[in-house]
């Protein structure tokens, strides 16, 4: 079976849903969404933030300094997050306006969707049956992402509930920052993990390579054809991959 088509399918068969923000495109702000990414493109992204992080100039990143910039970009995308599903500019976000957003999401979501399905067809037309076999039922998986998808929400009006300090029934700009502080503070420990790991020297630094090392090695991962640029195929394929492999991982704890 040819390489791609394996790991579009086993992609496909693992979970329908996309995500927003492609993990090795994490840095890709260059050209439009859809266009081919060269490494270049993303080893000078890297660059960027490393210098934008890099407060002292030293040339290396303390957690200090990689957490304070972390921090001002979470604020930034938080503030203008806001502003988008504020609607109506009264300074705070009503349950109306949480799930307009959230509809708005799923719209776009449902576009790049079509575009995954049709994609699934094609590859699917092209297997035998027992090449097949392995990629399981499609009415199970569905549930099983019903269910999650209901577990998911439950959490959400919980977070919600708990982050409206007034009881209003909105949020306000500070308990809308403090909702997500309180999913940045769940993060933390996996951020001072992935810290340790770049840190290839222990030094408690982390160099330009340190910093570039994971993203590259995503990148190269990604780039299935091996020719310097990874599509938005390629980035379908490696982010479908990635979480399958996060929900292998996942399951072999629990069993």
């Amino acid at each position: 079976m040819d390489r791609s088509i394996a790991i579009g399918l086993i992609s496909f068969a693992l979970t329908a849903s996309v995500l927003a923000i492609p993990t090795i495109a994490n840095a890709q702000d260059t050209g439009a969404r859809g266009e081919p990414m060269t490494r270049a493109q993303m080893e000078s992204r890297i660059a960027e933030r490393f210098t934008a992080a890099d407060a002292d100039g030293s040339g290396a990143l303390s957690r200090d300094e990689l957490d304070a910039y972390r921090a001002t970009r979470r604020a930034e995308r938080q503030s203008r997050r806001f502003a988008r599903m504020d609607s109506d500019g009264d300074g705070e976000i009503s349950v109306a306006e949480r799930n307009a957003a959230q509809m708005r999401r799923i719209e776009r979501r449902g576009v790049r969707r079509s575009d995954m399905i049709a994609e699934e067809r094609s590859m699917r037309a092209r297997l035998s049956d027992l090449e097949m076999a392995p990629l399981g039922n499609g009415t199970a998986r569905r549930s099983s992402q019903e269910d999650a998808q209901g577990r998911h929400m439950s959490r959400r009006e919980q977070a919600w509930a708990a982050a409206d300090a007034d009881g209003n029934g909105a949020l306000n700009a500070a308990e809308f920052s403090a909702l997500h502080d309180a999913r940045h503070v769940r993060r933390a420990e996996r951020r001072t993990m992935r810290f340790d790991r770049a840190d290839s020297d222990s030094d408690g630094q982390l160099t330009l390579a340190e910093f570039s090392a994971r993203p590259l090695a995503r990148f190269d991962r990604a780039d299935a054809d091996g020719d310097g640029s990874v599509t938005r195929e390629e980035r379908r394929a490696a982010r479908q991959a990635m979480r399958a492999d996060r929900r292998a991982r996942r399951a072999g704890r629990n069993n």
